[in-house]
């Protein structure tokens, strides 16, 4: 990636800014994508509360650069030529759009609505590392780019090594015990796979964990049998001493 002078990712942020911030200023960026032939899209903001916002605002800019460029050259607005892209800024959000798209994908896989993803993380913060990685190793250049992300990732890593969650959720319980039976399911496609192939130290660990949470459930399910069987027999007393009552009272009537 060549040197440049200044943030495009900021630049493109500006832009948008610019055109979406006047009514006129849209109307005319609509007209050059009209006379481009081009779907009227309209350009995306970059929200930090908006997960993956920054790298979808690059991409809709990149599917735009025709019509930006015309708008940042138009003789209309003089004022904002100076926030118009070289070639090599263009270059630099490419690779910037190619870095970004790595979370935004694990992001996407670990949000589903319906199916359990917690199963997914320790997986997918290693494969993160992975591919950023190889990329910084292609371009090193990128260090200044991709660094950040790889250190957040082992910070986040780190903090997942004391939650027993992540772990328990790749594993799978082979008890045969009918009421541990919802545990045979945690997730019985992954299991300890993912710790032979790229943890194996860990192996040992991840059973080890499993087996001292079965046995805390255990422990709970059957306190919890033994208490509802203590209160239906507190309920039975409690029914049988009302009826003795009764017939006694109704004994005494009759003399």
């Amino acid at each position: 990636m060549d040197v440049i002078d200044r943030d495009p990712i900021a630049t493109v942020q500006t832009v948008v800014r610019v055109i979406r911030a006047s009514s006129l200023r849209r109307q005319y960026f609509t007209s050059i994508l009209n006379a481009l032939k081009q779907k009227d899209l309209q350009l995306l903001r970059d929200i930090d509360v908006h997960w993956s916002s920054t790298l979808l605002m690059v991409e809709r800019a990149i599917v735009l650069r025709e019509g930006i460029d015309r708008f940042l050259s138009s003789d209309s607005f003089p004022e904002f030529q100076k926030y118009k892209l070289g070639s090599s800024e263009w270059d630099a959000l490419n690779v910037f759009r190619k870095v970004l798209s790595v979370p935004h994908a694990f992001q996407q896989r670990l949000s589903a609505e319906k199916t359990p993803t917690l199963c997914n993380a320790i997986p997918a913060f290693e494969a993160m590392v992975q591919i950023w990685s190889k990329q910084l190793d292609d371009d090193p250049n990128l260090t200044v780019v991709i660094q950040p992300g790889l250190d957040k990732l082992n910070d986040y890593q780190s903090r997942i090594a004391d939650v027993p969650a992540y772990a328990l959720a790749m594993s799978q319980c082979s008890y045969s015990l009918v009421f541990m039976g919802f545990l045979t399911v945690v997730n019985p496609a992954i299991k300890l796979n993912w710790f032979s192939s790229h943890a194996p130290e860990k192996i040992q660990w991840a059973k080890d964990l499993l087996l001292s949470e079965v046995i805390v459930l255990y422990l709970y399910y059957s306190l919890h049998l033994l208490t509802n069987q203590i209160a239906s027999y507190l309920q039975m007393h409690a029914r049988f001493k009302c009826c003795c009552c009764r017939d006694r009272h109704i004994r005494r009537y009759l003399g």
